[in-house]
């Protein structure tokens, strides 16, 4: 066989090879399927929302099924709010853990107060956890607040430009506002829902954080989960916020870099929808997929304003299929079909909203009017 034909040969043969690989690729670039478009609720999907109720978390608030459980995450406004089960002797136990890991983390600290707190069936301790929280004088107070039976903790501290006494008044004002809650109970009135508690408050003014899941008992694999941070960079100028970071915040624009900077070595997956998201009166961004595993992975974000209550900088949501044990993948297999996870997903987007009307948010975007009787 002479060259001429020896050339031809392996042409050929790299030209099918070529077409071959292309109908390949295009084989499974086709197994990414975009569903535009909302999807109904499947029959078992539509019984599990025959009966519905509302659960609220920070300011915030979702319709959800009957069954659902929400699964309070942590709790911010002006600082953290824990609660735990317990009475006396559990509050006494935590204080003691709480001075002893005060004196162990740093010899320089120094309790200053550790008596009686604010309002009845309260302690609280006051302390500087070191020298630089000396020289600054930086107040760190842990208010301990006995209410049925939950012990409320309320840290905090003194922050810039405030006094020690506007610190300690900020203490007594929030433990004033703080009382028990039923976790079927959805407060109508301006304040911040917390785990087994409500705090009153109609000032927009200091950080708000909030994380929530639901658990569905009938989907037990299924966790929908919403996490909202209304001074996320915060520290940022407004002009230089929106000129160089918003943009690197998109959601759509984060998985776009990932797979500029992974090449082929980006995670293969189903794409099932994916672009702009409005839920309510926020403009946001979602990416629904089932990985190769046969979880559904599902987010939605919302790149906000800090510090702007209406629009938080950081609002978003993420559901999972397949989860055992806490692990996503972990279960056997997802309980719902692509089309059913779609349809959950969409119907509980859907009912986000704030709990009560805030400043700037539109109407439709919140539960209750404290300004408008109930009829």
């Amino acid at each position: 066989m002479n060259n001429k034909i020896k050339k031809i040969i392996f042409l050929t043969i790299t030209v099918i090879a070529m077409a071959f690989l292309s109908a390949h690729a295009k084989k499974n670039a086709d197994k990414e399927t975009i569903m535009l478009g909302n999807v109904k609720l499947s029959k078992r999907l539509e019984v599990l929302f025959l009966k519905t109720k509302i659960v609220c978390f920070g300011r915030y608030a979702l319709e959800v099924p009957q069954e659902a459980q929400l699964i309070s995450g942590g709790t911010t406004i002006l600082s953290e709010i824990k609660s735990i089960p317990g009475g006396i002797t559990e509050k006494n136990e935590r204080i003691e853990e709480e001075i002893e890991k005060i004196r162990k983390n740093d010899p320089n600290s120094e309790i200053i107060y550790n008596e009686k707190g604010p309002v009845e069936n309260s302690w609280q301790l006051q302390y500087y956890d070191g020298k630089f929280s000396k020289e600054d004088d930086r107040l760190i107070f842990k208010t301990y607040i006995i209410k049925g039976n939950y012990i409320f903790i309320l840290d905090g501290s003194t922050r810039k430009g405030e006094t020690i006494a506007d610190s300690k008044r900020n203490q007594m004002v929030r433990a004033n506002n703080l009382r028990l809650r039923d976790e079927n109970e959805v407060p109508k009135e301006p304040g911040y829902c917390v785990k087994n508690g409500f705090m009153s408050d109609n000032k927009y003014d200091s950080q708000e954080m909030a994380d929530a899941g639901l658990y569905f008992p009938s989907f037990p694999d299924v966790t929908f989960s919403i996490t909202a941070n209304k001074n996320a960079y915060g520290d940022y100028p407004p002009a230089e916020y929106d000129a160089k970071v918003r943009g690197k915040l998109s959601l759509l624009a984060r998985i776009q870099e990932a797979k500029d900077q992974q090449g082929k070595n980006y995670p293969p997956r189903t794409l099932l929808r994916e672009g702009k998201r409005d839920v309510q009166h926020w403009h946001g961004e979602e990416s629904l997929i089932r990985r190769t595993d046969g979880v559904h992975d599902f987010e939605w974000t919302l790149v906000g304003t800090p510090r702007d209550i209406a629009y938080p900088a950081v609002l978003e949501a993420s559901m999972y299929t397949k989860v055992a044990h806490n692990m996503v993948g972990a279960a056997e297999a997802a309980s719902l079909t692509d089309e059913e996870a779609i349809a959950l997903w969409d119907k509980l987007l859907s009912g986000l909203k704030f709990r009560v009307k805030v400043p700037g948010a539109p109407q439709g975007s919140y539960y209750f009017d404290p300004d408008k009787p109930a009829q």
